[in-house]
């Protein structure tokens, strides 16, 4: 159970029932994390719209972002998040469980390619050490074979996630699978 009290879909007023049938459209069901948000439309709007925006296709395919999402939910040992994100990368994307799982335990000896995983090594750095990223750690982006708007997608799914990761560990969310 939820440290906050939920909106079940059942108890939402007109404009969250309708944020909620989008959620059942897009993913099947309505995460315990809105049904946590419930008493705040707006916010999940907002955050809706946000990740509309942050893991659109761009440099880096949604897949490629949601790997990262994964890598820092697994850093930050959010164990909702890791759910989740891993179901997501399999029924969305293909990603075997076990490639997902290690992902989010231990990236660096996942499956993958080296370009990929300079991404990852950046996410880490950036959730666990973000006053320690300097220009050097873009150029290590850069000479791995990724853009300026590589990088900037990859600062904004990385802040994404932690900002996900903070807001589920703060109202105690319990997994939804």
């Amino acid at each position: 159970m939820a440290y906050v009290n939920e909106v079940g879909v059942s108890k939402a007023e007109p404009r969250l029932g309708a944020i909620y049938e989008r959620l059942q459209k897009m993913l099947g069901y309505v995460p315990h994390y809105f049904q946590a948000l419930g008493t705040k439309p707006d916010v999940i709007e907002a955050q809706l719209a946000m990740d509309g925006a942050v893991m659109a296709e761009g440099a880096l395919t949604t897949s490629v972002k949601e790997q990262i999402g994964l890598v820092v939910s697994g850093i930050n040992s959010s164990a909702y998040c890791i759910a989740f994100h891993m179901e997501l990368l399999h029924k969305g994307f293909g990603l075997p469980k076990p490639v997902a799982k290690k992902l989010a335990v231990d990236y660096e000896n996942a499956p993958g390619d080296e370009k990929t995983k300079s991404l990852f090594r950046f996410a880490d750095k950036l959730t666990r050490k973000p006053l320690e990223i300097e220009e050097e750690d873009v150029a290590t982006l850069r000479a791995a074979g990724w853009g300026d708007e590589a990088v900037r997608e990859t600062v904004l799914t990385v802040a994404y996630f932690n900002y996900i990761n903070r807001v589920s560990f703060g109202l105690g969310l319990v997994g939804d699978l």
